[in-house]
């Protein structure tokens, strides 16, 4: 998906999706608006009388009128809406090269969708602090996606926990923006909750980062070292089937918790696994 230093590769290709609310604002874009425009998606006829704009008179329909009376044509304006990408810089998500490989990759997809349908992009990176170096502005430009790609893939996550996402959240447009939060969510669950909250007022999709090595690639037998990327402490720990079982039943209790967290806001996740499915993400964002 990606080239050389970060830039994003010849496959690289825009995805739809649809948003669940109809925004507002002046800017002109792919989405149908709230309110009325003398452009955009078709609604519906109403009466001269109601709507006296005689420029959207359609004679057809009025013709077809048993009374007689004139109808004009009302449109629902499109607009363009604020995209955004959180991204948890802490020192879990450099396990496997989540953040450089397949997180830029996704980043860098929904930002050149955003700039093909009219919107505008923003990228904010942050550990227990925002990152001003993985952060770019609210923009719409040509080549977004392939600066998005250069800055995630030369960024390092570091440190404990992703405190800085709340401060992120404030940098945001106070219009409603559809926003992706890239996260492996192994903060602890009152963090996440308190994130969720301060991201009220939009349209939030979750992305949950995980690596299939994590769970999958475990020995029957045998010494591995675990090493908490965070922290940087590391041990020994003898595994054996008990412990595999264990092990998978809690990693699988984590995902239901967090799936149970998200449905209690109306959200559901996309999971990014391994490496970015395009066509899997085309699907969840077409269906709102």
């Amino acid at each position: 998906m990606t080239g050389q230093d970060g830039d994003p590769g010849p496959a690289l290709q825009p995805i739809p999706y649809r948003l669940r609310w109809r925004p507002e604002g002046i800017f002109p874009g792919a989405h149908p608006g709230r309110g009325e425009g003398t452009e955009g998606e078709f609604r519906r006829h109403v009466g001269l009388l109601r709507h006296p704009d005689p420029r959207r008179i359609d004679l057809r329909a009025s013709l077809r009128d048993p009374f007689g009376e004139l109808h004009v044509r009302q449109f629902a304006p499109r607009r363009a809406v604020p995209v955004v990408a959180l991204v948890d810089l802490s020192g879990s998500m450099g396990f496997g090269g989540a953040v450089t490989g397949r997180v830029a990759d996704l980043c860098a997809v929904v930002a050149l969708s955003a700039m093909r349908s009219g919107d505008s992009f923003a990228l904010f990176g942050a550990d227990a602090r925002l990152r001003e170096e993985a952060t770019i502005p609210l923009g719409r430009r040509r080549g977004i996606e392939a600066e998005v790609a250069r800055v995630l893939r030369a960024v390092r996550p570091r440190g404990r926990g992703a405190a800085g996402l709340l401060e992120a959240a404030e940098r945001l447009p106070a219009r409603r923006a559809l926003v992706f939060l890239v996260s492996d969510f192994l903060m602890p669950a009152e963090e996440t909750e308190r994130l969720l909250a301060a991201l009220w007022r939009h349209d939030v999709i979750p992305v949950v980062v995980r690596d299939s090595a994590m769970e999958h690639d475990l020995p029957n037998w045998g010494f591995i070292e675990v090493g908490d990327l965070e922290t940087g402490v590391s041990r020994l720990v003898f595994m054996h089937p008990g412990l595999q079982r264990r092990w998978r039943i809690a990693a699988r209790e984590r995902r239901a918790a967090l799936d149970a967290l998200f449905a209690r806001r109306g959200l559901r996740a996309f999971e990014l696994e391994d490496a970015l499915d395009t066509d899997a993400l085309a699907r969840r964002l077409m269906e709102g």
